[in-house]
């Protein structure tokens, strides 16, 4: 017998076992269903159910109607089970075989015992029973809320029962997930908050036991009146005793992320110093170096603090403004910046960390901003560090408190290495890191009447969605609501956005009904707190509740997100994709989804608060993971669409797409591997990282390694790839006995049916093999690659093959075969290889025909410009200088250097370091400067173990160590040994604009 599937727990859904949907006719139709199979096999009254659902009709019309829903329901079912309902004359059952009913099989797997079943049972709780239905049927509506009770009750004691069990066991992320979501049930729950700091802590996330027990606090106050009891407290203090006692440093902090070179540098402002300057200049609150955003609001009430916070920065390197969410920390920090930017030549930077969820990824978030990728052998926090050191600058921290213990190492680092870099961090809380200044925000006066800053800012906002705004007799109403709003920005806007549909007098009313709860109940939680989370619900609840649904939902992106996303991610239930679009501009209206134009299209975002809001109100849905998977699911093929571009001519868009949906992508990715959904994770970690890399994007390079065991466990189609990236990443740490591994695993793929052949693992190994000294091995991985059959889509082997003959010394076979491969890869259509077979081409000719190779080599550095491939960009200027030198052009080559080793110094990427620092050998040798080009010798000697890959390399060293003799040569090489990149890259530095005066040249002439 076919079996229908029905879902009670959660919103109501039947359908055939295929999952086709089986529509019912009438609300009454589906209580009736519901009823019966919370009775299955049970024979029921036919006047106990008429009464049931009809007790507001007289006798007859009630089993009339009963005997029409019968009918209707008989209907439904016998897609699947004609006999579905057996009708005798004075009773109505449900066959027990005709239904598999996820309540039923719920309360079946609580009775029984054993973790497994549990952990089953809790997976069917999708939300509560019938959650959202309701019908004009008393009896029923008394009775459906019984079982409603019942069944969250039954969940409650199966994950406490999970959570002790985890506990017991030692599995701290499942514990934490059950954890989680029984306070999401019931957050009164003392026990299950102790429990969670706990876990935390076994965790190493001290901070998050800390907030965590802030919010256990705060909630008891405020439902209950009540403290945290005595084994609560003890352990709040043991906590914070360790913390206390074990300062977090930078080196705690883990961090995997690979080697890389830093982004192009473009249209450099005068003492920038190598600073990225990715936003565009019509981005910019003026024109010293940052990317401080305009401000299209004006700012009100704020000048004291401006005065006040700006003459303790002037002392003080860090400084924290303080003060709860929407208060105004970030528009004041913004302020301060823009008024300051004069006293840091370097700029004023703005590091957002809203969009950043995982602590590891905080380093990477300021590492973004200024295009700096991560040294061998270092942190990302240290690398920004050693990029930051001797820049004068300042840096906006915003938004640290979800990060606070990763924001504190970070800081730490900075301090101690970046004599002249200060910060400004906006946080709820503290750094509590030496030296630290924190000054409170506190909210706008409202004291004065309508001259008080904060009545300014609700007629300014007012008159922004309603032009003719007046005060007109509704002075003293917009006062009081100002009051009561105690002076918070955040508040007092989402109030004067009402303006629109109601008056002064309406919004004081409302805000009194929605404040009763808090002006009756505890008095010990902050009254600016209690105010800015009500505003926010306030605001909340009177969204329709498909607004609601869609504000709640669009929560789980990070960074902000397109229409196309909200249409995928947002619809479900009643909430039709079409209807997507109407529903985010009635929220756009109702200051809760800001807007950005971007090309051609508008991007969404929200406020951080009430972001996090919408995300507490996804979990009391019952939401969370099924909106988390919509999400996770659509950037899983978006990263699938966008990778299909990029092997096109259309690379730009892709690298532009990727640039925008990084944060999304990481959310993504973590939720996915967060949840074992290996074939999401695999999906989007096989096809960003080729992406990354050559936009010089280095975390999504982690991502392989993080999935590939469990990839290679269930034999993933996309393994290949996956091992691919984990070689390269690994290879960037010159980790090369890693690398090799990883890559030759992926070769032996190759003719397995069951994979994606990963060819580029070919190139991975022929990199590798050239770097260690061993050009035939290179040659023989390169062609390889060449010839196999999966390289005819993009060429990307092919387009190596020259130059690593010409690596090799088979210059000729380079140069006979270089322009039939540069045709061959430029029909394949695909930018980056093309650049690479341009580049090669040069490399082949830039002995033998130096203006043959040059005028490749810039064929390449003009495609890899308009395509954006910044990778491609770093590795061909180094090569043109070269040949600049060779052409007896050495002024001009010159010029060109100081911009390359602002990009290079913020990079150790193995494979551009050895290039760029062979060369910068070849060229002081060539300008007459034996004894640098020695120290850099020293240099390149720590970074691989032969030269030989640069093949004019040792004739090159063997002139200067007969020029400068033997005792000097190993003494400069000696010092170039000692050298960190940074201190080598300054040394270089300072060698070209000693030479550039020595020829009466100047950089500033330049």
């Amino acid at each position: 017998m076919a079996k229908a599937n029905l879902a009670l727990l959660g919103s109501f859904r039947l359908q055939t076992d295929t999952g086709e949907p089986i529509p019912l006719a009438t609300k009454k139709t589906t209580a009736l269903l519901a009823y019966l199979a919370l009775h299955q096999g049970e024979a029921q009254a036919r006047p106990k159910l008429a009464a049931l659902l009809w007790g507001d009709h007289d006798e007859v019309q009630a089993r009339d109607s009963l005997r029409q829903a019968l009918s209707l329901l008989r209907k439904a079912l016998s897609h699947t089970c004609r006999t579905a309902l057996i009708a005798q004359e004075d009773t109505i059952r449900l066959e027990p075989a005709a239904l598999e009913i996820d309540a039923k099989v719920f309360e079946d797997l609580i009775a029984r015992s054993g973790v497994a079943n549990l952990e089953r049972a809790i997976g069917l709780y999708r939300g509560e029973f019938l959650e959202g239905f309701q019908v004009s049927a008393p009896e029923f509506e008394s009775w459906a809320a019984a079982e409603r009770q019942r069944f969250r009750e039954l969940a409650l004691e199966g994950m406490a029962k999970l959570l002790d069990h985890h506990l017991s066991a030692g599995v701290i992320e499942r514990g934490i997930h059950i954890a989680t979501r029984l306070l999401a049930a019931d957050p009164l729950q003392e026990r299950v908050h102790r429990s969670l700091m706990g876990l935390y802590a076994r965790q190493g996330r001290q901070g998050a036991a800390l907030r965590q027990y802030r919010t256990c606090a705060e909630l008891l106050s405020r439902e209950l009146g009540i403290e945290p009891d005595a084994q609560t407290k003890t352990l709040y203090r043991h906590l914070l005793r360790e913390w206390n006692r074990t300062q977090p440093k930078a080196s705690v902090i883990r961090s995997s992320v690979p080697q890389g070179p830093v982004g192009e540098i473009s249209d450099q402002l005068p003492g920038a110093k190598g600073l990225n300057r990715s936003i565009p200049p019509s981005m910019h609150a003026n024109t010293a170096p940052g990317n401080l955003p305009f401000q299209t609001t004006s700012f009100l009430g704020r000048d004291r603090d401006v005065a006040r916070a700006g003459g303790i920065l002037s002392s003080a390197r860090l400084v924290t403004l303080t003060g709860p969410g929407g208060i105004g920390k970030t528009r004041l920090a913004l302020q301060l910046a823009a008024t300051m930017h004069d006293n840091y030549p370097d700029g004023t930077w703005l590091v957002e960390l809203a969009a950043f969820d995982d602590p590891n990824a905080t380093g990477h978030a300021v590492a973004d901003v200024f295009g700096i990728t991560q040294q061998a052998g270092k942190t990302i926090e240290q690398s920004v560090a050693n990029a930051l050191a001797g820049r004068s600058l300042l840096l906006i921290l915003d938004n640290c408190e979800h990060l606070i213990d990763a924001v504190a190492s970070l800081a730490r680092e900075i301090l101690s290495t970046c004599r002249h870099v200060s910060l400004l961090a906006t946080s709820r809380e503290t750094l509590m890191v030496d030296g630290e200044r924190t000054y409170p925000v506190l909210p706008l006066e409202c004291g004065d009447g309508i001259d008080a800053p904060a009545v300014e800012l609700f007629v300014e906002r007012a008159r922004s969605v309603e032009p003719h705004f007046e005060l007109n007799g509704d002075a003293e109403t917009i006062c009081e609501i100002c009051r009561r709003l105690d002076g918070i920005p955040l508040a007092i806007e989402l109030a004067a956005a009402r303006t629109r549909t109601m008056s002064p007098c309406q919004i004081r009313d409302r805000l009194h009904e929605r404040f009763r709860l808090l002006t009756s109940g505890s008095r010990h939680v902050s009254k600016r707190h209690q105010t800015l989370r009500h505003a926010v619900e306030w605001s909340y609840d009177l969204l329709s509740s498909s607004e609601q649904a869609v504000l709640s939902r669009a929560s789980v992106f990070a960074g902000g997100f397109g229409l196309e996303a909200a249409e995928r991610v947002c619809s479900g239930r009643d909430i039709a994709a079409a209807d997507v679009l109407y529903l985010l501009d009635a929220l756009v209206r109702k200051s809760l989804l800001g807007t950005k134009r971007v090309g051609n299209a508008v991007r969404y975002s929200q406020l951080e608060t009430i972001r996090q809001f919408a995300e507490e109100r996804l979990a009391m849905l019952g939401e969370t993971d099924v909106v988390r998977w919509r999400h996770a699911q659509f950037f899983a093929e978006e990263a699938e669409t966008h990778h299909r571009i990029w092997r096109s001519p259309q690379q730009l868009m892709a690298y532009a797409w990727l640039d925008q949906e990084v944060d999304n992508l990481r959310a993504a990715f973590r939720w996915a591997s967060s949840q074992d959904d290996i074939d999401v994770a695999a999906r989007i970690a096989s096809r960003i990282p080729s992406m990354a890399v050559l936009r010089v994007r280095s975390e999504p390079l982690n991502w392989p390694t993080e999935i590939v065991d469990a990839a290679r466990r269930v034999g993933h189609r996309r393994l290949g790839a996956l091992l691919t990236y984990a070689a390269k990443r690994a290879w960037n740490l010159g980790r090369v006995q890693e690398a090799t591994l990883y890559a030759e695993e992926a070769t032996a793929l190759i003719g397995n049916a069951n994979f994606d052949p990963p060819v580029w693992a070919f190139s991975v190994l022929a990199m590798i093999a050239s770097r260690q000294g061993n050009a035939e091995s290179a040659v023989k991985y390169a062609r390889a690659g060449a010839e196999h059959p999966a390289d005819r889509r993009e060429r990307q082997c092919l387009a190596t093959l020259p130059f690593y003959l010409a690596m090799a010394g088979a210059h000729e076979e380079a140069m006979a075969i270089a322009d039939d491969i540069v045709d061959k890869v430029a029909a394949a259509r695909t930018p980056s290889s093309l650049i690479a077979a341009l580049f090669s081409k040069g490399r082949a000719f830039s002995k033998a025909n130096p203006r043959c190779a040059l005028d490749a080599f810039e064929k390449a550095l003009a495609l890899a410009r308009t395509s954006g491939n910044r990778y491609w960009e770093i590795v061909i200027i180094p090569a043109v200088a070269e040949l600049q030198v060779r052409s007896g052009d050495p002024v001009k080559t010159l010029r060109t250097l100081p911009r390359m080793l602002e990009i290079w110094g913020q990079s150790t990427e193995i494979g551009l370091a050895t290039l760029t620092t062979a060369t910068l050998i070849l060229l002081f040798e060539r300008l007459g400067y034996p004894t640098v080009a020695a120290t850099l010798s020293g240099a390149l000697s720590q970074m691989i173990p032969a030269t030989g890959f640069f093949q004019e390399l040792p004739d090159i060293l063997t002139r200067v160590r007969h020029v400068l003799g033997d005792a000097a040569f190993a003494e400069a090489e000696r010092r170039g040994a000692a050298m960190t990149h940074r201190e080598m890259v300054d040394y270089a530095a300072s060698q070209v604009q000693h030479a550039l005066a020595a020829m009466g040249a100047s950089n500033a002439r330049a």
